[in-house]
């Protein structure tokens, strides 16, 4: 299928909000297929046919590539492509263009994917390595579940060599590195993650509910996402509330399986919320906090599960909320991360080296910490983290997220995660605790 392509020769639209002196020799795919997705232009200058150009005041054009100029090639995701903001749009393009700038012996290919389905980041691979493996990128920024399908499949190169020494010895988050391991084997650099906890109305509590002694103590009007769903047997307060507590979901031989004292401790807190009027099973409607955030907003409910990319998004029309980790039996952290790493494609010498030239650029700690933050996702590093200009929420993130869990696929759709979600469900419908419990540890023996 056809490709089209946007070059810039600098940037128009964007010059006023970023102080940019133009953008050159980006080549960005436009959108239009299943297979890719678009470049959004905010204010297009003029269109002819396939190619869009955006004019600017007085910016050199770039040097004219020829067949023999190095070139990286990066494919970016579509989720973390700021469609709808000019400035996050603008500082991206921006770091793009530094690169350029100071490579200026390489040429930049950026190729915008879908983060899921046809056309995905994954699905290219698959699809291409077996016939054409010369259209594959050096370097692409994968979501962690798509990378390890990836490395399983032998799609990606093992990195812990290449990674220049300085971003994973010192300085990522506790706990950041493992979003990039398969099995113990580092394929990817974490880049940008999210993770889970509370928001509280403030003026209703004199501090955070940590433990389930604190929310049934204070009755809140409580939702999170407590359904399940297609990729998820199991909603991910609950299992993180259950492994905390110490159970399992496997044996040591890898049969499913729960084990009944945690199990009985999780769902005797939610039977004692059900009967405080706390709980009900309205909970299992919910998979997003988007289906209750109206009334949260509203001042209808008093506590609410999110993720950090919820947070981030809507934390400008919110005055007087306070930051919580999800309650756990004995009041000890927990939350659930997730997120987005540079996976390395190419097995050439030359085009890694160049690949790692791009990666520590974007690397470099105050462009991470002010792209992150303008996309709304966690920096990895440390430093990058301890920048940002919400230096609240920082702090929350850098304490939270060395309690974090990385809840596996594995984790959340086997079958002894579909019985946990069954007590749970058995338990808001009225069920006592003790019968939810032993039902579903029966079903895992059949």
């Amino acid at each position: 299928m056809a490709q089209r392509w946007i070059t810039f020769y600098s940037l128009f639209a964007l010059v006023a909000l970023a102080g940019a002196a133009g953008l050159s020799a980006l080549l960005i795919e436009r959108p239009q297929t299943a297979i890719t997705v678009a470049l959004p232009s905010p204010t297009p200058v003029s269109a002819r046919g396939d190619v869009i150009t955006l004019a600017g005041y007085g910016a050199a054009p770039p040097p004219q590539a020829t067949p023999e100029t190095p070139r990286v090639r990066v494919w970016w995701p579509d989720e973390l492509y700021p469609d709808t903001d000019e400035q996050a749009e603008a500082l991206l393009l921006r770091q793009l263009d530094g690169f350029r700038q100071t490579y200026q012996s390489y040429e930049l290919e950026v190729r915008r994917k879908r983060s899921s389905g046809l056309g995905s980041i994954l699905s290219t691979l698959r699809t291409a390595s077996p016939v054409a493996p010369g259209a594959l990128p050096d370097l692409a920024l994968m979501r962690r579940a798509d990378m390890v399908s990836a490395a399983e499949e032998g799609l990606l190169v093992p990195i812990a060599d290449w990674v220049p020494p300085e971003i994973l010895e010192s300085n990522l988050l506790p706990g950041a590195r493992a979003l990039g391991e398969v099995d113990g084997t580092l394929y990817g650099v974490p880049y940008a993650l999210t993770f889970t906890h509370n928001l509280y109305r403030a003026p209703e509590f004199d501090e955070p509910l940590r433990a389930f002694s604190d929310v049934l103590r204070e009755s809140p009007a409580y939702r999170f996402p407590g359904g399940s769903g297609p990729s998820a047997a199991v909603n991910t307060t609950v299992l993180l509330q259950y492994l905390h507590a110490g159970g399992r979901l496997a044996d040591a031989n890898g049969a499913p399986v729960l084990d009944r004292v945690p199990l009985l401790t999780i769902l005797q807190y939610y039977a004692t919320g059900v009967t405080q009027g706390i709980f009900d099973a309205e909970l299992l409607e919910y998979t997003q906090p988007a289906g209750y955030w109206n009334a949260f907003a509203g001042g209808e409910l008093t506590l609410i599960g999110v993720d950090s990319t919820v947070y981030l998004a809507r934390r400008a029309d919110m005055q007087a909320v306070g930051l919580a980790p999800i309650p756990t039996h004995d009041g000890e952290p927990i939350t659930a991360l997730n997120g987005w790493v540079w996976v390395l494609v190419t097995q050439d010498p030359d085009r890694q080296n160049r690949a790692r030239a791009f990666l520590s650029w974007m690397m470099r700690v105050s462009q991470q910490a002010a792209l992150t933050e303008a996309l709304r996702v966690i920096p990895t590093q440390e430093r990058a983290l301890a920048l940002w200009d919400d230096e609240a929420y920082a702090e929350f993130a850098a304490a939270l997220i060395p309690h974090g869990e990385i809840v596996t696929t594995t984790q959340r759709s086997g079958s002894a995660a579909a019985a946990l979600q069954d007590s749970f469900a058995n338990v808001l419908r009225g069920m006592p605790p003790s019968e939810a419990a032993e039902a579903a540890i029966t079903s895992l023996m059949d």
